[in-house]
């Protein structure tokens, strides 16, 4: 067993996945890559081509704000994914995947990958059903950030007003 196969097996991400649809996804173009602090795994506006299961690290995920810096909406940790805007045409990054220190991966080529979940519906059907939950605690994650961000900003914006209220 390959270094590779070992870390899939052991990953979170595919911990329910049979051992037949763990070699199928290590054949879909599994290396190992890894980051710098401040290296770029995803960014948002361009081309989507792999899905990452992070193994040690942590990675920011960032949305650009416009007319402010980009804000960090969630960290990922080693045994979690970056990447599922492969999944979808026209498959660009819809937010920026920064490594905040030095990170180890597994890089899955996304071409493959979809065109396997095309050719075997169960292991597409498995992938699907394992990525819905990514997603969904990703735009939950998300909700609450922004929720944080517009009620601070709605305090600040309270307070500003009050502080300028002529004093009686």
């Amino acid at each position: 067993m390959t270094d590779i196969d070992y870390l899939l097996r052991n990953h979170p991400f595919a911990a329910t996945m049979s051992a037949e649809h763990v070699d199928t996804l290590r054949n879909c173009g599994a290396s190992f890559v890894s980051f710098e602090r401040g290296g770029r795994i995803v960014s948002e506006g361009k081309d989507a081509e792999a899905c990452f299961f992070i193994i040690h690290g942590d990675v920011a995920i960032e949305l650009y704000v416009r007319g402010a810096e980009s804000r960090t909406i969630e960290t990922v940790h080693g045994g979690e994914i970056v990447g599922w805007s492969w999944l979808f045409a026209p498959y660009l990054g819809t937010s920026d995947a920064v490594a905040l220190g030095h990170v180890t991966a597994i890089r899955i080529d996304a071409e493959r990958l979809r065109a396997t979940m095309d050719a075997e519906p169960q292991f597409g059907y498995e992938m699907m059903l394992i990525l819905a939950n990514v997603m969904a605690s990703r735009i939950a994650a998300t909700r609450l950030r922004l929720l944080d961000i517009y009620e601070s900003s709605a305090d600040r914006a309270t307070i500003r007003s009050q502080d300028s209220q002529p004093v009686g």
